[in-house]
């Protein structure tokens, strides 16, 4: 999946946003300190967190100078970065539309298979991993409240148990794909507006249907068709100002049929073209 940004890049994101007559700069962002006696790149946490805190150091700086940052990453914990960095410039008035066919809603003490990614969600809710995340300039554990989970229907059993507990709104996948967007998703939007004005866009490719484009090796069936995703970046950008974009977890060696990077397209030219 770390190959998905530049192949992204390569295949038309950004031409389709300087289409829309906007300016773009692309830009590569890796860990600090890789050149350092002690780099955190050997381990996968030091070198993710390490990630996190200088994306939200840069989203901040783009923030300040009214850009759109829009993250292009391979996992899902560089929305931690990009929040971060919304927040620093906003404050507390952020909504999340986490868009995803998992949870990420694991915690060291339920994930069974110890992937730091798919406790993505719970780190953002201040679930766990708070020392570290604390460490991310700018971090502040956005409240389940002011989350919508949309697309979801691979989720573990303990991490079901944690989602029931929590009070994240959470829209299955099948929902969507049978009620249609503005039905399934449209009151769960409509009540995040009357709490927050801003928005940070959570794109995880997976959330299409593996029967219409395999994002990744976890793609799962149920999910969002390519239409019904850019028609949620339409419904989102009505009722939200968007101040970051995070697209993660395409890899394009699963993409054989090579329909994802358009379906990205899609989405970030419809969250520019309202």
């Amino acid at each position: 999946m770390g190959r998905g940004p530049s192949y992204l890049l390569k295949h038309g994101v950004g031409s389709g946003v300087r289409a829309l007559g906007h300016e773009v700069d692309a830009e590569y962002v890796e860990p600090g300190g890789v050149n350092s006696p002690n780099p955190p790149a050997s381990t996968e946490i030091a070198t993710s967190f390490s990630l996190y805190s200088v994306l939200a150091t840069r989203i901040r700086e783009l923030r300040s100078q009214s850009a759109l940052p829009i993250v292009l990453g391979g996992n899902c914990g560089v929305t931690l970065g990009a929040v971060s960095g919304a927040i620093s410039e906003i404050g507390s008035d952020l909504g999340v539309l986490w868009l995803d066919a998992h949870g990420d809603f694991n915690t060291p003490e339920s994930t069974t298979s110890g992937f730091l990614d798919g406790m993505s969600l719970a780190v953002l809710t201040g679930r766990c991993w708070t020392t570290l995340a604390g460490s991310i300039p700018g971090f502040s554990a956005v409240p389940d409240a002011n989350v919508v989970l949309a697309g979801v229907r691979d989720v573990d059993v303990a991490e079901e148990l944690l989602l029931e507990d929590s009070e994240i709104v959470v829209v299955r996948g099948p929902s969507v794909r049978e009620a249609g967007v503005a039905a399934a998703l449209g009151p769960a939007l409509d009540e995040l507006r009357r709490r927050v004005r801003h928005l940070h866009f959570h794109l995880d490719a997976d959330v299409i249907d593996a029967e219409e484009a395999r994002a990744n090796m976890f793609a799962a069936a149920g999910g969002l068709t390519i239409k019904q995703l850019a028609d949620v970046a339409r419904l989102a950008a009505s009722r939200f100002d968007i101040v970051s974009l995070a697209v993660t977890a395409y890899d394009p060696a699963i993409d054989t049929d090579g329909k994802v990077p358009a379906a990205i397209g899609a989405v970030v030219e419809a969250l520019l073209s309202r």
